[in-house]
């Protein structure tokens, strides 16, 4: 690879890494495409630069995190072209909208096959579903209860407590419980500009909600695919477009390279 060429490094299935390569080839970007899932080699790219989490856009030995697109457009030398965030109030509603359809998702999951494994990714659908709240449970914890997010709280398996469709239903329930609890008494009261206390950068809150409604709302969108693709069901309900209008999230749902 040349040293002016940019690279990404990604995994199959993740959503900041599909939103990156699209963004990149929206904007007319060139850039090597390193899978770390099927190239060792892109893990000890990684480790030379330090990091250990995906998406990362490097150029040289200088990277960011492709989560902040911000820094990616500095890399990258692309104009930045930002557009207006939806309100909190209405990110909040984007939220509480997920919580129902994942609960119905989660009991159309079978008990034999909640462990089967994703194409290309270590991650099972279970798991999947499970991330899925948990995006939005981990969004709570860091304005509530001051939890600084790091890479390892979207990247382990799924939790004893949560590991069959009975458990993790209830888990849903109490994400919405605690999602309707702090719309109603936290949301009001939030500093939407302060810094989030997360891994990949330094996003506002609003920033971070941002990204939490379209993250938890793109997979979403895979376990609805991984009902009708591998499981041969016809979820319900379905997903209306309406839950993911004027979100920043990837158009495609699982990747532009691998086929599911």
């Amino acid at each position: 690879m040349g040293k002016d060429m940019l690279t990404v490094y990604w995994q199959p299935g993740c959503s900041s890494c599909l939103n990156l390569k699209e963004h990149l080839t929206r904007h007319g970007v060139a850039f090597e495409s390193v899978n770390v899932r099927d190239d060792s080699a892109g893990f000890e790219a990684l480790a030379k630069l330090g990091v250990r989490q995906v998406p990362v856009l490097a150029k040289g030995d200088q990277w960011c995190d492709g989560q902040m697109i911000s820094q990616v457009n500095v890399l990258a030398g692309i104009a930045d072209q930002s557009s207006g965030k939806l309100p909190p109030a209405e990110l909040a509603e984007r939220m509480a909208g997920y919580l129902p359809v994942l609960k119905a998702y989660v009991s159309q999951l079978p008990a034999d096959r909640f462990d089967e494994q994703l194409p290309g990714r270590p991650r099972s659908y279970g798991n999947l579903a499970c991330h899925c709240a948990e995006i939005i449970d981990l969004f709570l914890k860091v304005l509530q209860d001051k939890h600084p997010l790091v890479f390892d709280d979207y990247e382990h398996p799924t939790p004893p407590e949560h590991d069959n469709p009975e458990k993790l239903s209830q888990y849903v329930s109490q994400v919405s419980e605690r999602l309707t609890r702090w719309t109603q008494t936290g949301l009001p009261k939030q500093d939407f500009d302060m810094v989030a206390k997360v891994y990949y950068g330094t996003p506002t809150v609003h920033e971070f909600m941002e990204r939490t409604a379209w993250h938890s709302g793109q997979h979403l969108r895979q376990l609805n695919m991984v009902l009708i693709n591998k499981l041969g069901l016809k979820p319900e309900p379905g997903l209306s477009d309406t839950l993911f209008k004027g979100l920043p999230m990837p158009q495609l749902v699982w990747d532009d390279q691998l086929s599911f």
